[in-house]
């Protein structure tokens, strides 16, 4: 049973905003303390094949709350035997399945599960989809998040169509199709998303609709494996699984239901790029061999994630506590630093125990070195020093290719709000005026009127952000981003992690945040619009860079993941004034 789509959801509203502050001669301290604040007919003679996805809004609205489940099994109140779904007017169900979603045993929300057949011109497919809603926080507000995936397949399991939906910000979604044509995969998104591109599509991948019933066609016995290839549209990429039968046990997953026989699987997933998603057991009827439990270790929810079937009403029960998202994506620092933002430079000392090549999970570049790497111990020293500006006598570094300056799904610069906002920006400015200027300006423009600083959106694209100027940190620099580029400014956003401490305890940590970098006079240079400094200090931990170039997925935020399941450690060696 695939997982991707539980950590890139928990990821996408995951990232630190600090409050939004007019520009200052000294930086401030970053503080969480957010602000409160028609049906088309068929040709003749053409098969049309419609995904069969739900209807949604675009951003609908949070589950106002859970129970926390209680026992060690994470069983709600009822046990898996849903009543019989009522038959769609269009098609014949083959498998509904509604799974209750917990962290650590306490409630985030649930997935739902369904295949059924449909006749379309005479000729019989398969439709599935997986729909996915959790409610969490963020500091304290709710945070509701939405994905949505599904497939079309012939019945003897040929993928034909896939989709996904995914929520981002205030009423918007991104929607993509892909049509299987041949050896690839042609995917088209809706609105802005509209731009094409083709996905290498080898044979054999398996559908929504078929990939349960894998455990049942197969017909392992212990220590026995499988592999399949599976789709996963939010990093758009066709990915290997393994699944390995270890063990029949007994197990009680309900509460008040007596033990039964179960199979243990577990599904394990072939890297993608330098990450790797957690594996997955599996937990299915021993006799009908659907799945009834799935588990996995995601550091980025708090702990053990659990999806265990259930009634549709014990899935979808209000989330009354909400998991603080912030409990799991920061990393303690050992003591706090006043004042880093000022700093001139800052050494840390990171453990990574859980990355096999921990040299690669931090970059090296003009602002940041990896030094006295420990392979063996899992540590190294990360020599970060602050930037505020072209550094003078420092090589030029290689110019930026087309795509840092052209309009993309997410940084879509070219149209009339980012426009006009780009120019209000840089307004006053002399004609023979810097390109870091002009980016300097950016960022002052966006810090000064992005004013309605909040937590509910994922990461919404730059002409949204343009309409609204609300939002977190991916907000600010998506934006930021976006007016540098119709500015002429080549631009791109860096994920990484920013020093803050907790207002209420005053511990320091590090959070997972996004800023910009802009190339200007021969090199690429930080800007942080949440905070409107011109530049950053030795507090922004830099991970990783993109364009956001031809990208309609969240393969970009993958490194982030990577670091998230690394499960880092930090102390701070020392600061330089």
């Amino acid at each position: 049973m695939r997982t991707a789509l539980v950590p890139l959801l928990a990821l996408s509203c995951g990232l630190l905003s600090a409050s939004a502050q007019p520009p200052q001669k000294d930086p401030p301290p970053i503080v969480i303390s957010p602000k409160t604040g028609g049906t088309a007919k068929d040709p003749p003679g053409m098969i049309v094949i419609r995904p069969g996805g739900q209807t949604r809004p675009a951003n609908p609205p949070a589950n106002p709350g859970v129970p926390t489940l209680t026992t060690p099994g994470v069983a709600p109140a009822q046990p898996a035997s849903p009543a019989p779904a009522a038959e769609p007017k269009d098609g014949t169900v083959l498998f509904e399945y509604w799974f209750a979603a917990a962290v650590e045993g306490q409630r985030i929300g649930y997935l739902h599960w369904t295949g059924r057949e449909v006749t379309r011109n005479g000729m019989k497919f398969w439709e599935g989809v997986k729909a996915q809603n959790f409610t969490v926080a963020r500091f304290g507000q709710t945070v509701s998040q939405w994905g949505e995936e599904s497939t079309v397949e012939t019945p003897e399991g040929e993928v034909l169509v896939t989709s996904m939906r995914q929520g981002l910000g205030k009423d918007q979604a991104l929607a993509l199709t892909g049509v299987v044509k041949g050896n690839v995969l042609e995917v088209r998104g809706e609105g802005a998303a509209a731009m094409a591109h083709n996905t290498p599509w080898p044979g054999g991948v398996v559908g929504i609709t078929r990939e349960p019933r894998l455990f049942k066609e197969k017909a392992l016995k212990p220590g026995e494996s499988f592999d399949y290839l599976m789709y996963v549209p939010q990093v758009n990429r066709v990915v290997k699984t393994t699944t390995t039968l270890e063990a029949e046990e007994s197990a009680v997953l309900w509460q008040g239901i007596p033990p039964r026989r179960l199979l243990r699987f577990v599904s394990k997933m072939e890297p993608v790029g330098t990450f790797r998603l957690p594996p997955a057991a599996v937990w299915c009827d021993a006799v009908s061999l659907e799945p009834l439990r799935v588990e996995f270790d995601f550091p980025g929810l708090g702990g053990r994630v659990t999806f265990l079937r259930t009634t549709k009403d014990a899935a979808t029960k209000p989330i009354t506590k909400p998991v603080e998202l912030f409990n799991a994506q920061s990393i303690a620092l050992d003591r706090p630093v006043p004042g880093i933002h000022a700093r001139a430079s800052a050494v840390y000392k990171v453990s990574i125990p859980k990355d096999e090549e921990p040299g690669s999970v931090f970059p090296s570049d003009g602002r940041q070195e990896v030094k006295n790497l420990d392979p063996q111990a899992k540590t190294l020293e990360l020599h970060v020093s602050a930037t505020h500006g072209p550094v003078r006598g420092a090589a030029a570094q290689p110019a930026p290719g087309p795509e840092f300056l052209g309009s993309s799904y997410f940084i879509n610069w070219d149209n009339d709000l980012v426009k006009a906002h780009a120019r209000r920006a840089v307004a006053g400015l002399p004609a023979n005026v810097s390109d870091w200027e002009k980016a300097r300006a950016v960022e002052r423009w966006v810090n000064q009127n992005m004013k309605a600083v909040e937590f509910s959106q994922a990461m919404a694209t730059a002409d949204n952000v343009a309409r609204t100027l609300s939002g977190d940190c991916t907000e600010y620099a998506m934006l930021a981003a976006a007016m540098c580029r119709a500015v002429g400014v080549p631009s791109r956003t860096v994920l990484g992690l920013v020093y803050a401490t907790d207002q209420k305890t005053g511990k320091p940590f590090l959070a997972y945040h996004m800023w910009t970098e802009a190339f200007a006079e021969g090199q690429w240079l930080p800007l942080d619009a949440t905070l409107g400094q011109g530049g950053v200090g030795p507090g922004h931990v830099k991970i990783t860079d993109h364009s956001w170039h031809e990208e309609k997925s969240f393969a970009p935020l993958l490194p982030v993941l990577r670091v998230l399941m690394a499960k880092p450690a930090v102390e701070v060696l020392r600061v330089s004034p």
